[in-house]
């Protein structure tokens, strides 16, 4: 309990400071929303839960002025998703990130960034915090490519322990502006580290005498009433690939559309997701 209230507490400061930064000039706001369908919400091995969603977002950055090689950055993030066919994982974040960024070329930068999450969903159990950072590399390849490499570590501390976890992600995209308003990306990540993962019961319970598929070896086993299953935590290897494209209408408006493939391997087996998303937006 102690812990929701600290997150719900960092919510509203979030979305505070949030407003009291529209004074700010050279600040960059940004607003939108978008509508999925994610197939596998539950993470589970046999017979995922699936659902369409709609989702809303604000956020502020302060990016590089361009006067010096190295400056300093801020983001901000508040955004919520709502599943119609799984209401219990519906959720409101907020997210911030500091950071500095380094020009060793006119095309090229790093970027360092720690940053901090409160996660408040439906299903109080997966509310949580979460501290990590991020080293983000681009580059421009002439007038139409571009690419990035990022390694992301987060460590998220859930209500109830099944649901926290340690992640290390190394991931890359590549890109093109096909004209001066359209462009295409493509991207992979890699993460190691914990996941909760749904499971029938036959694979946790050891009097279940090996009926379930699974082989159940994950920690902290617990009955999740958002989901109607077991799940557990165990240590995965998690392969993302996702294509993307978006087109500029105006300065201001954009829109995009996307696909994601995600593959989860740890000890109980393979679980796939699909995700597809439609989405826009609106720039100040």
């Amino acid at each position: 309990m102690k812990k929701n209230r600290l997150i719900a507490s960092i919510l509203v400061v979030g979305v505070s400071l949030l407003l009291q930064s529209l004074a700010l000039a050279g600040w960059d706001w940004e607003t939108g929303g978008k509508a999925g369908y994610d197939s596998n919400l539950d993470r589970a091995i046999q017979n995922p839960q699936g659902s369409g969603y709609l989702g809303a977002y604000l956020s502020v950055n302060r990016d590089p002025e361009g006067e010096s090689r190295l400056d300093w950055t801020l983001s901000a993030l508040v955004d919520g998703l709502v599943y119609p066919n799984l209401s219990e994982v519906n959720y409101t974040s907020f997210t911030v990130a500091p950071g500095l960024t380094y020009f060793p070329h006119k095309d090229w930068s790093v970027n360092i960034s720690p940053y901090l999450q409160a996660k408040s969903v439906v299903d109080a159990e997966q509310s949580g915090l979460a501290i990590g950072g991020k080293i983000l590399l681009k580059q421009k390849w002439g007038a139409e490519f571009y690419s990035g490499q990022y390694t992301l570590y987060k460590d998220s501390r859930a209500e109830v322990d099944t649901y926290s976890f340690t992640e290390i992600a190394l991931g890359l995209f590549l890109g093109r502006k096909f004209t001066a308003k359209a462009f295409g990306e493509i991207g992979y990540e890699f993460s190691r580290g914990d996941s909760f993962r749904t499971v029938d019961q036959t694979e946790t319970d050891p009097n279940a005498q090996g009926k379930g598929k699974g082989k159940g070896k994950g920690s902290d086993p617990h009955f999740s009433s958002a989901f109607g299953s077991e799940v557990i935590r165990e240590n995965v290897d998690r392969h993302a690939l996702g294509l993307n494209v978006g087109v500029d209408w105006t300065p201001s408006f954009y829109s995009s559309a996307g696909y994601t493939y995600t593959t989860l391997q740890g000890e109980s087996g393979t679980s796939n997701d699909h995700s597809v998303a439609v989405s826009f937006g609106y720039r100040f």
